[in-house]
């Protein structure tokens, strides 16, 4: 991460993490009757109720074994033993069974959410109801709120999670979003263009049903498949009796999950589910499960990806939704994209791309782009994503302003072939110039394999320039200079105009950038005072060097590599003598 990108991140950090209180909601009540914990007791029976194919909620009996105290949220843990025919050909409790409501005497109990890995898979944990109601005292906080609440930290090792579902990327992709949101996952080969996910405001669904949290759907898949434990009359839900990502309150939406199947596995079995409508919003992310509310919807972040193979001359255009929270936005995006070029690409290898990054949004009328071109020799569909890494971070946790709607529009161009461009020679004048004199200068630039090509660029000597100048040709982002006044902390950046200002100004990788440094105090160094240090942005001191013929870029079809220094004389003018 650049110095630049390094400042803005933090200081979006110190903004995003002061919080906004948002009043609790109201208690949730279950509409079926609720037995406390108070009332269990070892060798109770009851039914818990999931899905395994399709849409249809089957059961199976439990026994309660035990309650098993804990020394973190949940407090309590009902330990359970299942039979009966679905436990036989599932082979055992299975991931995505959570939530799976539990009931004795008609009454409602809690939900599983724990079991144990490669181990016997018909004892499992069911946390209580009483503690997953718990998930209504804590505030909503949906985009379009003020403030973030953070993840807490939850460490429970034997947990039948959820599983989450990857599609649509590859297998390096599928693994860096698994590990960035600190999940167990599961991949599957692209589930259909869920892009046009219906909506259904009124959907059919019963303590048992399975229902899917949904990070991103489209061309791409990311999302948790477990079961609906218990609704209020009001719509609202409690699910899944262990936290998804543990990320307090969220803005995910909610979908009707279909089953195709259980998987048996040595681990521990799994539920293969994937999203038939969105139905509501998951509100809630706790230690105790998930909740949220029937009939709402959740905002979203839409992406649109362009890849051009130039090698084919083929085309292909993805798209896919995210939700809307700026901290897994700029953690996950990069990794969405290299798992469709990956796939759509078809190789890992040496290459160059050029990506144009366009932001659209609130308060963005013509939105904004940045344009580079990149050059890797080993894995170019990993090495150029790392600045649209730094651009979502900055962007979407920038300090000043939310950006909502909020959409990106990311086009790659890639070829195999080495675009590269380097700085073969550069020719200076003989004789020394004049201050104030303009002078030309010629580049010969050699690209890969191919015959050498030259450009001429005429700079301006400072009338102040004193002895020998110093011509630096080099490709952009080569040695370039840092924000130092920001770092310094003698100016700051005060508005989001101003932070897409400064990104800018930052050089791209195509440029070949001429510069002429000219030294402009005649006096001995011992004679000078110590230099003011220049504390104007990188921006303004850009425009200044052009302005003045201080600086020359010559915008290329290439990665351009390379730095190279020759020195001007400057004519020494002689006083006149009266």
């Amino acid at each position: 991460m650049s110095k630049t990108f390094k400042f803005l991140f933090f200081a979006a950090l110190f903004v995003l993490f002061s919080f906004f209180e948002a009043p609790g909601a109201t208690a949730f009540t279950p509409k079926a009757e609720i037995m406390p914990l108070n009332q269990i007791r070892p060798g109770m029976t009851g039914e818990a109720y999931t899905v395994v194919r399709g849409t249809e909620v089957v059961s199976f009996p439990v026994k309660v074994i035990s309650i098993v105290p804990s020394e973190e949220t949940p407090k309590h843990l009902i330990l359970i033993k299942a039979e009966g025919p679905v436990i036989e050909e599932t082979g055992g409790i299975a991931a995505g069974m959570s939530g799976s409501p539990v009931y004795i005497n008609g009454k409602i109990v809690g939900a599983i959410g724990y079991g144990w890995n490669f181990s016997d898979h018909d004892r499992g944990l069911v946390t209580p109801i009483e503690e997953m109601m718990e998930l209504w005292d804590w505030p909503d906080n949906v985009p379009g709120l003020k403030g973030l609440q953070l993840p807490v930290g939850v460490n429970k090792p034997e947990t039948i999670s959820s599983p989450v579902m990857i599609s649509g990327l590859s297998t390096r992709a599928a693994q860096s979003v698994g590990e960035s949101l600190d999940v167990k996952y599961q991949t599957l080969p692209s589930s259909g263009n869920l892009i046009n996910l219906p909506v259904n405001m009124t959907p059919s669904l019963r303590p048992g049903s399975a229902v899917s949290a949904l990070v991103a759907w489209g061309d791409v898949l990311v999302a948790a498949t477990g079961t609906l434990t218990a609704l209020s009359e009001d719509n609202r839900f409690i699910a899944f009796a262990h936290p998804f990502m543990n990320r307090g309150a969220v803005s995910f939406p909610l979908a009707e999950a279909w089953v195709h199947d259980v998987i048996p596995s040595l681990q521990a079995p799994f539920k293969i589910g994937t999203p038939r409508s969105i139905i509501g919003i998951v509100t809630q992310d706790r230690p105790q499960g998930i909740g949220g509310q029937l009939g709402r919807l959740a905002p979203s972040v839409d992406v649109s990806v362009t890849l051009r193979d130039v090698d084919t001359a083929k085309e292909h255009i993805k798209r896919f939704h995210m939700v809307q929270d700026p901290y897994l936005v700029a953690e996950i995006l990069p990794d969405l994209v290299m798992g469709l070029v990956d796939n759509t690409w078809g190789q890992k290898r040496e290459g160059t791309a050029r990506i144009a990054f366009m932001v659209e949004g609130g308060g963005l009328v013509h939105g904004w782009q940045r344009t580079n071109m990149f050059y890797s020799n080993k894995d170019i569909a990993k090495d150029m994503l790392r600045e649209t890494r730094e651009l979502a971070k900055a962007l979407t946790l920038n300090p000043f302003r939310e950006i909502s709607p909020l959409g990106f529009q990311i086009d790659v161009e890639m070829t195999h072939e080495p675009r590269v461009l380097l700085i073969q020679d550069v020719s200076v004048p003989e004789q020394p110039v004049k201050p104030g004199s303009n002078f030309d200068i010629t580049v010969t630039l050699q690209p890969y394999r191919e015959e050498a090509i030259k450009r001429a660029f005429t700079l301006t000597v400072p009338e102040t320039a004193r002895g020998l100048c110093e011509v630096v040709v080099r490709g952009g982002g080569i040695d370039e200079p840092v924000q130092e006044s920001l770092l310094a902390g003698r100016r700051t950046i005060k508005n989001l105009e101003g932070l897409l200002q400064e990104i800018d100004a930052m050089e791209r990788n195509n440029e070949v950038v001429v510069e002429l440094e000219c030294e402009t105090d005649a006096r001995p160094p011992w004679e000078r005072e110590q230099k003011d240090t220049d504390y104007r942005l990188l921006s303004e001191i850009k425009k200044d060097k052009m302005e003045k013929g201080l600086m020359k870029v010559y915008q290329s079809n290439y990665y351009v590599d390379g730095l190279l220094r020759r020195d001007v004389q400057v004519l020494i003018q002689q006083k006149e003598a009266f």
